[in-house]
């Protein structure tokens, strides 16, 4: 029994948790109704709850979800990857500081947007007659409250729980599938035929993506000073180098020139001709940008996901090299070839499932819901593989006694 304490221990406090942010997205803002319709943002709705674990069908303390977390935390990570002293020697406590500062930049960004979004539903006489300034200053302040308070819940959870910040995403994104398929695109009645078509069509595709989410390109590297069948280790590069994270960002990022055309004078200038052309799920033309969205955001991920230079830099530390490559440059040459090369295939893979069914869903309605569906369960897949691998550790470090 000893041996599954810290799991027990580490599921409470992950059930715990999650219950914390299932509750507070469901209290509502201020001067808000308890219930509001999803109106023409059906799609963000539907698809951003579910990535972000928020509720953006309304204004509630945690409808920005983990969102603005995930932001931050992947803009820090980039920024740690240039090497430079500066950046380096920065202290722990200063890391957390800027990280914080970056997730509020953000917060405030995104809950001015749901503001503006929903500024229609409010009831102003709640707020006994203050200015529409002061009521919108006020429920952004909220938010960005909540998403601070979701990041400390990630922070406790990364120490305490157990699947770190993503954890808080698989309720919303089991809880939103069937409703993604009703009202993910377009909305439309599903028959038993359609259940059972669709029921073969997830299996087929879990098990193609399980596949090519294992795959990986084993880079074989020489170790010096070790004579033996164990020399020869490798480093290896998944084919899916960037996971799910491409779906959690592409809509987020998609949806945002659109909103543009809430600015007065926008209207019916080439301007806004372009972002009714070019960013929105009716038209061939936005349906290729967000490919080319999810696209670029696959071979960012890739990079920060693999970092080319530090595995170079690393190998050069420890004398290890690959062999008839020399250490340096060369060798981050090397695997930024072959990065390239890897997350070109299976970031084209990503764009694929997402472009045919919403190509597709142009003439058959049914179809076009699947380019969301799709991506909830690629982030299922990931989440949960992750889950494991944490399990697993869990239970393989209590086998090494210190003595």
């Amino acid at each position: 029994m000893r041996k599954y304490s810290e799991l027990v221990r580490r599921f409470f406090w992950a059930i715990f948790l999650v219950l914390i942010m299932q509750i507070g997205k469901n209290i509502t803002l201020p001067g808000f109704p308890l219930t509001t319709g999803s109106g023409n943002y059906s799609i963000v709705n539907q698809f951003l709850s579910s990535v972000t674990g928020g509720n953006f069908s309304r204004p509630t303390i945690f409808t920005l979800g983990i969102g603005p977390y995930m932001t931050g935390l992947i803009i820090w990570t980039t920024i740690s990857m240039i090497d430079t002293d500066r950046i380096n020697n920065i202290s722990e406590r200063n890391r957390s500081f800027f990280q914080k500062l970056i997730i509020i930049v953000f917060a405030s960004v995104q809950a001015f947007v749901v503001i503006l979004r929903f500024r229609n539903m409010m009831d102003k006489s709640y707020f006994n007659n203050l200015s529409d300034l002061k009521i919108m200053i006020v429920n952004i302040i909220i938010l960005v409250a909540g998403a601070m308070l979701v990041s400390w819940l990630a922070d406790v959870n990364c120490q305490k729980g157990i699947g770190a910040q993503m954890i808080f995403v698989i309720p919303g994104l089991i809880g939103n599938l069937p409703g993604m398929l009703v009202s993910g695109h377009e909305k439309i009645n599903v028959e038993m035929w359609m259940l059972v078509v669709l029921f073969g069509i997830t299996l087929i595709y879990l098990l193609i993506t399980l596949f090519l989410y294992k795959s990986e390109l084993r880079i074989f590297i020489e170790r010096t000073g070790i004579d033996n069948t164990f020399s020869h280790s490798y480093i290896p590069i998944r084919l899916l180098t960037a996971g799910a994270m491409p779906f959690m960002f592409a809509l987020t990022i998609f949806s945002i020139p659109p909103l543009l055309l809430l600015i007065p004078g926008i209207a019916n200038t080439w301007f806004s001709n372009f972002l009714v052309y070019f960013f929105a799920f009716d038209r061939i033309e936005g349906i290729l940008m967000y490919g080319l969205v999810i696209f670029l955001l696959g071979l960012g991920f890739s990079f920060i996901n693999v970092r080319p230079h530090d595995i170079a830099k690393n190998l050069k530390n420890s004398g290890d090299y690959i062999f008839g490559i020399p250490p340096g440059e060369k060798t981050e040459k090397y695997f930024k070839q072959k990065l390239y090369r890897i997350s070109f295939v299976g970031n084209s893979y990503l764009v694929l499932v997402s472009l045919i069914p919403l190509l597709i869903g142009l003439k058959i309605s049914l179809i076009g819901n699947l380019a969301f569906y799709f991506g909830s369960l690629t982030m299922l897949i990931v989440i949960l593989d992750n889950l494991i691998q944490e399990i697993r550790f869990i239970f393989s470090k209590k086998q090494y006694d210190i003595f």
